[in-house]
């Protein structure tokens, strides 16, 4: 059963589950990829009764989760770093750095997946990455749970971050055409 909440007067249809779309858009990203070595996400965690965030602060927000994800010094950038520095693959998630190097940029792991495509979660490697056991390509982030990994909010987030754009700026409005899928199927 689908829940409405309004937002700025206008009514928002939240679905509990819509595999459609969902099955749609990986079917999609999959049939434009090589199909050899395909990984479909599994094990991904449920976002679905996370409040959507309308207004998001990419350098506070999303750098912030890159900067000291847990609220004790573990960040993403404690790996994720220039490689000229001994960080990891082509992904430099430093302030400064870190959306030059992740909105609409090829994984160094596999150059057919975007690590974010502005407006599509469902498709984003980043996205997977933080939220699937099994994400398209290696393994889930924060590996092996560096830092306890990112909380559910934290991954609902970066969704929302990615639905609305990916802005280097600040999120405002209602994205989707008032339409929510939030996260993988399960």
């Amino acid at each position: 059963m689908a829940a409405t909440e309004v937002f700025r007067g206008h009514r928002i249809t939240r679905w509990p589950v819509v595999l459609v779309a969902i099955a749609s858009a990986a079917i999609s990203s999959i049939a434009s990829r090589s199909t050899a070595g395909v990984v479909i996400p599994s094990g991904c965690t449920s976002i679905q009764n996370v409040p959507v965030q309308y207004s998001i602060e990419y350098g506070a927000a999303i750098q912030g989760i890159f900067d000291n994800f847990n609220g004790m010094g573990s960040g993403c950038v404690d790996c994720h770093f220039a490689v000229a520095d001994g960080g990891a693959g082509n992904l430099d998630l430093r302030a400064g750095f870190s959306w030059g190097d992740l909105v609409e940029v090829s994984s160094d792991e596999d150059a057919s997946l975007i690590y974010v495509v502005p407006n599509h979660p469902e498709q984003s490697l980043l996205f997977q990455k933080i939220n699937c056991d099994t994400p398209s390509s290696l393994a889930r982030m924060p590996l092996d749970n560096y830092g306890g990994g990112l909380s559910i909010e934290q991954q609902a987030l970066i969704y929302d971050w990615i639905a609305a754009g990916a802005p280097i700026t600040t999120t405002d409005g209602i994205f989707r055409n008032n339409f929510d899928i939030r996260g993988f199927d399960q």
